[in-house]
């Protein structure tokens, strides 16, 4: 991701760092230790040095020329053509990335992140609390009361500024209608849109299994999903719920909702599936390559464990995270859902697993404005991440794409010891049903 979004978390170190400003207290990480420079300074927009400060246009411009070579992409295109329009998109993208982490550290950067986490916060609380009741048969189909089924949930986070918007997420809700194995409850959090959403929401057809809820204040998709969390925390009375995650602007296969719940009965925590251009223009063809939306793997992790999987398509096992949830002081879409999975990892022992089989098809901005305002969200949101968690680091981590054959599966069945082979193909199996092609529907 770092190297799809042309961004770097430098890796953690035991030296100092003595400028950074002081924060108040912390309720979602809760280690701030020091950073390191990475090994390549070109790479690292996150260092000591200027984890506070904006990139100059020379740092940007450099690390632009860096991630524009193809010697350094994980993989190249077997079409010049496309290279090199890939080459054009590299450029424009991390320059969007740069200018992105610029704009937030001119506009107080670290400074105001406790007060913005405050207020969100509120926000989340105020809004679940003043739901919570609102919502009787949503409620009951989720406590199942006497089923002894997992509940299927879906949240659905969306901010509807215009009717394009609108008519993307009428486009998921009648995604998810069309689901081989729908949810039992669909969670659509409003952040507080500008727009009316009724004309959307008759693309889902029973109003008994789906709770409408606005937002006290714009928090961002992290408080809006968290609203969803609390509110199904508070109607599960004990019942195991899977909750699956996408955006408005997303549309999830029709067998998504049945993979999620698949392989959350094989590999209970957090699970991720491929996220792929709805079109085959440039641009998505661009982001399809480079895995924009997917997680990433290292060596150092079990086979099909990703270090994160992104929010636009996400499931997890919502007891095995205890009390965590989106934190919501990231008002911007990017890193969030990083910040999630890596908070699970360490505080839960919660791991993140690649599921092939959940596909979600993505609307990217199209053009190169359209590039660049991605990319320039991912850096406008990449050094709170950096900041929060310093032994956090895309180093020596690999991009996942649709498709993906997982070189550490091999490498574990070669590990098996003499004797072991009956035990060792059940918990390959297992694990090779995560790397399953979806069905034709």
């Amino acid at each position: 991701m770092a190297e799809a979004r042309g961004l770097r978390v430098a890796p953690a170190s035991q030296q100092a760092y003595a400028v950074r400003p002081q924060l108040c207290s912390k309720t979602a990480p809760r280690r701030r230790t020091c950073f390191v420079l990475s090994p390549r300074k070109v790479l690292a927009n996150s260092t000591p040095e200027n984890i506070a400060r904006p990139p100059t246009w020379l740092e940007t411009l450099k690390g632009a020329v860096f991630w524009a070579r193809p010697q350094h992409w994980d993989r190249v295109p077997q079409s010049w053509f496309m290279t090199l329009m890939f080459i054009v998109f590299k450029v424009v993208g991390t320059i969007g990335g740069y200018r992105g982490r610029a704009h937030f550290a001119r506009r107080n950067g670290l400074n105001k992140l406790d007060e913005f986490r405050r207020e969100a916060a509120d926000a989340v609380n105020a809004t679940a609390e003043e739901h919570r009741d609102r919502f009787h048969s949503v409620a009951e189909r989720v406590a199942g009361v006497g089923s002894d089924a997992t509940c299927l949930a879906v949240v659905l986070p969306t901010f509807v500024r215009n009717a394009a918007d609108l008519g993307e997420f009428h486009q998921t809700l009648d995604a998810l209608w069309q689901q081989t194995k729908q949810p039992d409850v669909v969670i659509i959090v409003d952040d507080a849109s500008p727009t009316d959403l009724t004309p959307a929401l008759t693309a889902w057809h029973d109003a008994s299994s789906v709770a409408h809820v606005r937002m006290k204040a714009n928090t961002g998709p992290s408080g809006a999903r968290s609203v969803g969390m609390h509110l199904l925390r508070q109607w599960a009375k004990g019942r195991r719920v899977v909750v699956c995650f996408t955006d408005s602007d997303a549309a999830p296969d029709a067998y998504w909702c049945e993979a999620m719940l698949a392989a959350q009965a094989q590999f209970p925590g957090i699970i991720s599936g491929p996220t792929l251009s709805q079109d085959t223009s440039y641009i998505g063809q661009f982001h399809d390559h480079f895995g924009s939306l997917n997680g990433r793997w290292t060596w150092a992790d079990l086979p099909a464990v990703v270090l994160y999987g992104c929010t636009c398509n996400l499931s997890i096992d919502l007891a095995l995270l205890r009390d965590i949830d989106f934190d919501p002081v990231f008002r911007r879409p990017g890193f969030e859902d990083i910040d999630l999975c890596w908070r699970a990892r360490k505080e839960c022992q919660v791991l993140t697993r690649f599921c092939e089989g959940a596909r979600v098809y993505h609307e990217y901005d199209q053009g190169l404005v359209g590039l660049y305002r991605q990319f320039w969200k991912y850096g406008n949101t990449e050094p709170i991440m950096a900041f929060l968690h310093p032994d956090f680091s895309f180093q020596d981590s690999r991009p996942v794409v649709a498709g993906f054959k997982d070189p550490r599966v091999q490498a574990l069945r070669n590990s098996i010891p003499a004797g072991s082979e009956g035990a060792g193909a059940r918990v390959l199996g297992k694990i090779e049903t995560l790397f399953k092609t979806p069905k034709k529907k």
